[in-house]
């Protein structure tokens, strides 16, 4: 048992995320891997207006430097027309070879939940005012190409073809697959509509915050919350709760229980919620492997929780996670070592580098847990850990320590931390040769160990 940790999570939350003004509260985010080629399709039975229509939704990413669609079709004659983040990560609508806007902008922030809204509407009479991105609630007004569609004119999307979340169709094959979670994601048939429809600001904190869709959908419109968990099916995973039953087919994505399962409560909304430290259960902005803080040769996966390393991340860590050790409170985590060839993982100084503290396995004979502060080092020895093996790690930032477990027992003593400050856990490969390899939950699926 894990003693004393009455927050055991590791919650943050950052760019537009914070709690729900209204009390409007998301329950689960629906994650997506490009490497198993994951998405939602659904083909409506007639088409809606393909003049006017708005996307909405909640986008936190993963992978970055491709190309990922968030919303795409299979227009037929072997184009593509996404809506998503080109190589450069830049936001990208394209139909065929037109590329109608491309922001000046990059999103790179993988710590973050962005709302992203697009808004189509060929009847405006200035050309412009056809196409509107918004990020954050905030318009997209700079791009480094723009081009706009023919007043009146009848796009691809919203035709009785196949449509994609998750990825887009070129041809017979899906491709351009999305690496990250979505929450919370609309389409309204008929309507151009701004962020207000769909977000409010939080008067106590200034953070945009998600809010209930009070209009109507149209005869196409959805909504897809990915609260229902009970099975990857159209009528549970994909199940449109705009009242329309325009549910969408989950294409390999899972919700078997353990690291596997893409639904998670990483989400963009922190309510005042009870926490019984069993993980999986408080809804928020969780803390991911960061890709923009990790060694060239470690790499990641299913949804930056999964990291492998190989003997050229030495002597970098190999992964930090994407938020800081708040500064106070009690904070667990669970690193589940999946190869185990002298890996190691603790918590490290990202400023300063004065301190580091870590478990390392015993490979190469070093069965040890490790203290770095400033130019004094120590350790204690400690057992040894292989394969399947779940290490868990408590901090105590009230009380300046931290302690280390193994499988539910701890090992070793509690040891002191000399500050608490821009510390982040971190997890990487201690040798030149061989590799290793974890899964981190950081509290957005349940512990394995309470």
């Amino acid at each position: 048992m894990i003693p004393g940790s009455a927050s055991q999570f590791f919650l943050g939350a950052s760019q537009a995320t914070g709690g729900a003004a209204g009390g409007y509260q998301i329950s689960r985010s629906l994650r997506f891997n490009a490497s198993d080629s994951a998405y939602l399709s659904r083909t409506p039975a007639s088409a809606g207006n393909r003049k006017t229509w708005t996307w909405a939704g909640w986008v936190k990413r993963s992978a970055l430097g491709a190309n990922q669609a968030l919303f795409g079709i299979a227009a037929g004659g072997g184009t593509s027309e996404p809506f998503g983040f080109n190589s450069s990560d830049q936001l990208w609508f394209v139909q065929g070879a037109t590329s109608y806007r491309v922001s000046t902008s990059v999103y790179r922030d993988t710590s973050a939940w962005y709302h992203i809204v697009l808004t189509l509407d060929t009847t405006q009479a200035t050309a412009s005012n056809r196409i509107k991105i918004y990020v954050n609630g905030a318009q997209v007004v700079a791009f480094d190409f723009s081009s706009d569609p023919s007043q009146n004119v009848d796009l691809p999307w919203n035709n009785a073809a196949l449509h994609t979340i998750g990825s887009d169709y070129e041809g017979s094959v899906s491709r351009f697959h999305f690496s990250g979670y979505l929450a919370d994601i609309h389409f309204i048939d008929g309507q151009a509509l701004d962020p207000s429809s769909f977000t409010e600001t939080d008067a106590t904190t200034g953070q945009l915050v998600p809010k209930a869709f009070s209009g109507s959908y149209g005869i196409n419109g959805w909504h897809l919350e990915f609260a229902d968990n009970s099975a990857a099916t159209a009528t549970t995973l994909g199940k449109d709760s705009s009242g329309n039953g325009n549910n969408w087919s989950p294409q390999n994505l899972s919700v078997t229980a353990g690291a596997g399962n893409d639904s998670l409560v990483d989400v963009p909304t922190n309510g005042a919620q009870t926490d019984t430290g069993v993980g999986g259960e408080v809804r928020g902005n969780y803390a991911t492997w960061n890709p923009l803080s990790k060694a060239s040769a470690a790499t990641l996966s299913n949804g930056n929780l999964d990291a492998s390393y190989t003997s050229s991340s030495y002597p970098h860590l190999g992964s930090d996670s994407t938020i800081f050790l708040p500064t106070s409170g009690k904070w667990y985590w669970e690193i589940t070592v999946t190869t185990v060839g002298e890996l190691w993982t603790g918590i490290r100084n990202v400023v300063d580098g004065k301190q580091s503290t870590y478990y390392r396995d015993g490979s190469g004979g070093f069965n040890n847990i490790r203290i770095e502060a400033s130019s004094s080092t120590g350790s204690a020895n400690a057992a040894s850990y292989t394969n399947g093996d779940i290490i868990g790690v408590a901090v105590n930032c009230d009380g300046s320590t931290i302690a280390w477990y193994k499988n539910g027992s701890q090992v070793g003593t509690t040891y002191s931390l000399t500050n608490v400050a821009n510390l982040v856990p971190f997890a990487g490969h201690a040798s030149t040769s061989g590799s290793a390899a974890v899964v981190a939950n950081f509290g957005q699926r349940a512990f394995a160990y309470t």
